[in-house]
């Protein structure tokens, strides 16, 4: 011990003389620093930057002597005495490292406050700053000369609103320097205030050359172009924005006048027919269709749209051996997709596809309209001679497919196939809904469909429904493992088989998915609805296809995000072994084959827990045999020591109900509340009264405790002390079987409580979810309020019943030498936090909430099932996360050698094409590569 002190004290003292070393350093810099400020008498910098007239920065030096800060420094006489902190003596420091490591605060130390923590209320202070210099702005400031920095004798008049700078400059320098900025605005000084002017007017005339940036608004004697930046502009705040054309070009005319005395020529149309012919252009080249020998005549179906680099795609990011997967692997290299409709996307019937053709025929998502229609026209019948009534929920997308309204639209929305797992589109899996959400229109988009949110009803006769139309149109069903589901946030609407059969949390295999994609697409095109709804068909699916590959990007760009044991357990601790095995093979069963029974639709029958029935009618037989046998010990003729306890606990239940009751009232209660409740304080006092005299048959060591008038002077009934055998001192006798009555029954109490707690909670969140539903109107929903009010309230009650059970067993357990193994199965109840709901509307989801533990006791609970397949979809997910990581570098990788394949593709008859053809090839390779490096730097460690 005594080296272990000398060793820690060492230590100590060698942190000490470090320390003191730094803060002698820190004091040295700081004197230095100082001196040095102030010998440099508060002197600053400040660095000027102009413009010649050729367009050349001169940069100039000056420095400003500033007047002193209020801030208290040192003066330049200061002197650091350095002596003490030298000749300090260690020696003396005693090892009391108590009261040393007590000096240090745990607290940290808050950060002082400083100007720039409200830089608006700082900015408040100069507005009027702020403001006088835009006024100067106005006038010609400071630069009044009479010449132009260029020498000549022209009078410096122009200015530039949009080079950088205020400078005034003659018209020759004016003109010199925006040989390339050709669309600039021009002010001219006319002696009061700046006027407006133009480039032409002041002379500028310019021969356009090739390759100038300017996309003209015809190919047909062009007189009309837009640059590419704004017409790039424009696509990118579309996106980000959801702006439309017409918002966009009256912005633009705004800028230029925004009086409407000198309104431009409307270029409306022209805007919009160059944006539709740019966002062509952009498509073809990005998807290296302009790298293809025969350019875009030979584009593809789907071939312009962004893959999900995550999902998995034959010869791009598999491995050879996955068709040779072994059947516990094989959900990794599965396919998730989600089917949906949004009925926002309607469109007026205005134009046709014979004024408005779409430049896009089938190459991204939207199917090629005309094999569509075509085949809608040949095999639409179909559809009738298939339709049937919803056997589940009453789904309007089944039961009112044919009802949706239609009038004046051409299209009442569109239907969608995405990733169901990455919130990607699918190449050709957009269609135009004619009518409804019609179930034929979803079958003919040639994917896979597993997620749909009527996916129970949309399955039936499926493959009969596939039979009916021609062979091209049919899947191969028997030889694919199809799976059919219902999205996480649609399923609660289904009926309770549903709810089982088409769980995400219960088929094998389908990790985390919630299958939710469509709808968080929808939120992001619905903006874009309101424009789209106006346009014509072939204008609103090109401005529609642009947008989805956009989400497309960005989601690829956002890949780097790709990144429950414990309930099963408690659950499985709480079960009977053989029940447990045995579900544990019906799990593993129907995992195999869904034909056999679903373990996961709930039975009639459940593990019961002790009640306080099933132990009375126990005592009861007891007390029959031993009369029988002639050895029954009771001292009173109607009343055994069985039937004494149990009086007293139901005794003792309505003493805390009528508590409950005097509260409810209040102290404003009628004369009718009044007279009902002293009339069942006075029953409830006589048959204590009476049970009190048979009870000293019993128990004579009550006496000592209470004398005979206590009953009669007590105040409030509910106050009256029973003085059951878990109340009685240990110092007092008592019969110790009146003690195992006692227990006994006090544990089917508890039992009792619990599950009357389970029912109550559930019927107060079904409450809250019909009122929420379907309550309306304030009569209405207050009269709601008020049940779930009382629900809320009989919870309270149940709770307090339950904890004075567990009370009772707390104090009869020593006496009994019980063990604590009682305590496993009723917990301590704290009335927030455990009494809740199984499933919470808490914003998490199901695979992600804590259960209470009151759903884990015997008698309660029969959803180990349930626990067990969220710790399987969980060890899927991770599994999934690492394969996918390792298929979003594949596939970059399979992109980057695509692209150096195409850079010599095709034979160009200029060099100048060659190179750029090879150029943008290489660029694309180099985008994908990095894009790899830099997901595969973000995914080390995990």
């Amino acid at each position: 011990m005594v080296n272990y002190r000398n060793r820690h004290h060492a230590e100590l003292e060698r942190y000490r003389q470090e320390f003191y070393a730094h803060n002698r350093a820190a004091l040295r810099l700081v004197a230095n620093n100082i001196l040095e400020a102030n010998r440099a008498k508060e002197q600053q910098r400040h660095a000027s930057f102009e413009q010649n007239s050729i367009g050349h920065l001169s940069v100039s030096t000056a420095y400003y002597t500033v007047s002193d800060s209020s801030k208290r420094c040192w003066e330049e006489d200061t002197v650091v005495n350095y002596s003490t902190i030298n000749e300090f003596d260690y020696s003396d420091i005693q090892p009391n490292t108590d009261d040393y490591f007590n000096e240090i605060s745990e607290e940290p130390i808050r950060r002082k406050r400083t100007a720039g923590d409200d830089p608006l209320r700082v900015w408040h202070s100069d507005a009027e700053l702020f403001l006088e210099e835009f006024i100067c702005l106005e006038g010609r400031g400071s630069d009044t000369r009479d010449t132009c920095f260029c020498g000549s004798d022209e009078s410096p008049l122009y200015r530039c609103r949009d080079c950088h700078g205020t400078e005034l400059v003659c018209r020759q320098c004016v003109l010199h320097t925006h040989q390339w900025q050709l669309f600039h605005r021009i002010e001219y000084w006319n002696g009061s205030f700046f006027q407006r002017t133009s480039l032409k007017s002041l002379g500028l005339r310019i021969q356009l050359r090739h390759r100038s940036c300017l996309f003209p608004t015809t190919t047909v004697r062009p007189k009309t172009a837009a640059t590419f930046r704004a017409l790039e502009y424009f696509q990118i705040l579309s996106f980000e924005s959801k702006s439309s054309a017409l918002e966009f070009y009256h912005t633009i005319v705004h800028l230029t006048d925004n009086t409407g005395i000198h309104i431009p020529k409307d270029h409306y149309e022209s805007l919009l027919r160059m944006m539709r012919e740019w966002r062509f252009l952009k498509q073809m080249k990005q998807f290296g269709q302009g790298h293809h020998p025969e350019s875009m005549t030979a584009t593809q179906p789907g071939a312009c749209a962004v893959l999900c680099p995550a999902c998995p795609h034959p010869r791009k990011n598999l491995p050879d051996e996955w068709v040779n997967a072994p059947p516990e692997s094989k959900f990794l290299y599965a396919l998730f997709v989600a089917i949906n409709a949004n009925f926002r996307l309607a469109r007026r019937n205005v134009s046709s596809d014979t004024v408005d053709p779409g430049l896009n025929h089938g190459y991204t998502f939207f199917v090629e309209e005309t094999a569509f229609k075509s085949f809608l026209n040949l095999h639409g019948h179909i559809i009738q001679e298939f339709t049937w009534k919803s056997t589940c929920s009453s789904h309007n997308a089944v039961n009112m497919a044919d009802t949706k309204a239609s009038r004046g639209l051409a299209a009442t929305g569109a239907g969608t196939i995405d990733c169901a797992q990455h919130n990607f589109k699918q190449p050709n899996s957009v269609g135009d809904l004619q009518k409804g959400e019609s179930m034929l229109s979803a079958s003919t988009l040639q994917v896979i469909n597993i997620s749909y949110d009527i996916a129970c009803q949309w399955s039936k006769k499926l493959w009969t429904r596939m039979s009916a139309f021609p062979q091209q149109y049919h899947l191969d069903h028997n030889s694919k493992t199809i799976t059919f589901l219902v999205p996480k946030f649609h399923l609660p609407a289904h009926v309770l088989s549903c709810q089982t059969t088409y769980s995400f949390n219960f088929i094998k295999g389908v990790r985390r998915t919630d299958s939710e994609a469509p709808e968080c697409g929808w939120a992001d095109i619905n903006p874009v609805a309101t424009s789209t709804r106006e346009m014509g068909p072939g204008s609103r699916r090109d401005t529609l296809d642009d947008h989805f590959n956009d989400w497309n990007w960005k989601k690829v760009c956002l890949m780097e995000s790709l990144n429950l044991h414990r309930d099963l357990n408690e659950f499985e601790a709480a079960l009977d072994p053989t029940q447990l095995a045995s579900w544990k093979r019906n799990i593993e069963a129907w995992e195999s084959d869904h034909s056999q029974p679903n373990p996961f639709e709930l039975k009639v029958t459940i593990l019961q827990a002790v009640t306080q029935a099933s132990v009375r009618l126990a005592l009861s037989k007891a007390e029959s045999d031993e009369m029988e046998c002639g050895t029954i010990m009771a001292l009173h003729d109607d009343v055994s020591p069985s039937m004494l306890i149990s009086s007293g606990l139901e005794l003792e239940d309505q003493q805390r109900r009528l508590e409950f009751e005097g509260h409810k009232i209040g102290q404003h209660a009628t004369d009718s509340q009044q007279a009902t409740l002293l009339q069942r304080i006075n029953s409830l006092r006589r048959c204590i009264d009476t049970w009190s005299r048979v009870q000293l048959l019993y128990m004579p060591c009550v006496s000592r405790l209470r004398s005979s008038d206590n009953i009669a002077m007590e105040l409030k009934v509910h106050n009256i002390n029973l003085l059951l055998p878990s109340a009685i001192p240990t110092s007092l006798p008592c019969e110790h079987r009146l003690l195992e009555f006692k227990w006994v029954l006090r544990e089917a109490q508890a039992n009792d409580a619990l599950n009357d707690i389970h029912n109550v909670v559930n019927l107060k969140y079904h409450l809250y979810k019909h009122k929420d539903a379907f309550i309306q109107g304030q009569r209405a929903n207050t009269r709601a309020t008020g049940v779930i009010n009382n629900a809320d309230n009989q919870i309270d009650t149940l709770a307090a019943k339950y904890n004075a059970a567990r009370d009772a067993l707390i104090k009869l357990a020593p006496r009994l030498q019980k063990d604590n193994e009682w305590q496993l199965t009723l917990k301590p109840l704290d009335r927030t936090k455990d009494a809740v709901p199984l499933t919470q509307d808490d914003g998490t989801t199901v695979g992600q909430q804590r259960v209470s533990w009151i759903w884990k006791t015997p008698g309660v609970s029969n959803n180990a099932e349930y626990g067990l397949q969220d710790s399987h979809r969980w060890e899927e997910e991770v599994q999934l996360l690492n394969e996918e990581r390792r298929r979003v570098l594949a596939f970059f990788e399979w992109q980057a050698l695509w692209w150096e394949a195409q850079s010599s593709q095709r034979a160009f008859g200029s060099p100048e094409a060659a190179e750029g053809t090879a150029a943008y090839a290489h660029r694309q390779a180099s985008l994908r590569r990095r894009l790899a490096s830099h997901f595969k730097l973000m995914w080390e460690g995990i």
